[in-house]
């Protein structure tokens, strides 16, 4: 779990967190017009040297970063500060202390009528917890989602980041405002935070579309599987048999979890499917790839493929592709069975790193 966040309010009438989609956000006197956000455009963030020094500074950094690679028009200006810390200085501040949960966000806001509505954001505090095993790497030997021990920084910073804009818990669609800690776009032996479709179209709602054309689609190899309370939970995805209405038997390849797949047989791997800008793109075309290791590239031998129809900002697909099982592989060998988004690069993207997965097999 993320963390519980702490709400502050200065005569607090009714507040009420709405979703679009699955995105939320808080709204002030139940009106979707009174959207709790903060009046412009951006706001800063001072990360405390005491508490995050060297690569921690640097990890949490790119948690800034990350949150701000939205469609929105929305910026977090992060900057740094030494010294005293607190909720309700009328600071944006990022710190550690000893706290219960792993990561905690203290949102101050405003409610109330006085000769008018008035609502919006005051301030909100990031605060990690000293007692958890961080980590600073995108390594998965680093990362307890992975092989590792640690917990990374940067998840908990997008997530907590996410309520900077505003942005409330989801536990209804693979997010970042639920299980960050599960929330990456992984290929090889790298594992990078990201802040994901739901959240942008949440980002979107609350302060509409940047100027830039803004097109990313990405691919991970996390799914929901279920809510935990406000947050969702995740897990990795599947192969499927060739009917989808069963799940291959489960192996541990490497430290994380695989498949048995049978040569000359059909089977459905899964993926989620993401669309981070804010328009639709249709006709994506897609490649599966067989390889010898857990990079996947154009490289690599490729054994299916096809188009997904129309990839929407706001709904994050998570679906099966079937795909034929060489007869030609090697029996008792293991392979990384991936997927290649945007095929043919069609799509000009803001990032082309995200387009490519994996699942562990063995052939059998």
């Amino acid at each position: 779990m993320n963390g519980i966040k702490t709400f502050f309010a200065v005569v607090s009438l009714v507040l009420l967190a709405s979703p679009a989609f699955s995105a939320s956000w808080l709204e002030c006197n139940g009106d979707s017009g009174k959207k709790l956000r903060w009046s412009g455009n951006s706001t800063s963030a001072r990360i405390n040297t005491i508490s995050f020094s060297g690569s921690n500074l640097t990890a949490a950094q790119r948690g800034i970063d990350m949150t701000n690679t939205n469609p929105s028009p929305f910026n977090i200006n992060r900057t740094t500060e030494t010294g005293g810390v607190g909720s309700g200085n009328g600071q944006n501040e990022i710190y550690a202390q000893n706290i219960s949960p792993p990561g905690v966000a203290k949102m101050r806001y405003h409610c109330y009528w006085l000769f008018g509505w008035h609502y919006g954001l005051d301030e909100v505090d990031i605060v990690l917890d000293t007692s958890i095993s961080w980590t600073s790497s995108q390594a998965k030997t680093s990362n307890s989602a992975y092989t590792g021990t640690r917990s990374p920084i940067d998840a908990v910073i997008v997530h907590e980041a996410g309520h900077y804009l505003g942005l409330m818990h989801v536990n209804s669609e693979y997010n970042v405002m639920g299980d960050s800690w599960r929330h990456h776009h992984t290929n090889g032996s790298t594992a990078r935070s990201y802040f994901g479709e739901d959240a942008s179209h949440g980002a979107r709602t609350l302060y509409g579309d940047q100027s830039s054309s803004f097109r990313d689609v990405s691919v991970s190899h996390w799914r929901r599987t279920g809510s935990s309370g406000e947050y969702s939970s995740h897990g990795r995805v599947r192969v499927r048999n060739s009917a989808n209405n069963g799940t291959l038997a489960g192996i541990t390849i490497n430290g994380e979890p695989g498949f048995r797949v049978t040569r000359g047989t059909t089977v459905r791997p899964e993926f989620t499917i993401e669309n981070n800008g804010k328009q639709s793109h249709a006709n994506v075309q897609y490649g599966i790839y067989i390889s010898t290791n857990d990079t996947i590239s154009t490289s690599d031998r490729r054994i299916g493929g096809g188009v997904f129809g129309n990839i929407h900002p706001a709904n994050v697909m998570t679906t099966t592709v079937p795909v034929y099982i060489p007869t030609d592989l090697n029996a008792g060998q293991d392979y990384w069975l991936g997927i290649i988004l945007d095929e043919n690069n069609v799509i000009s993207e803001v990032s082309e790193s995200n387009n490519k997965t994996y699942t562990p097999v063995r052939v059998q």
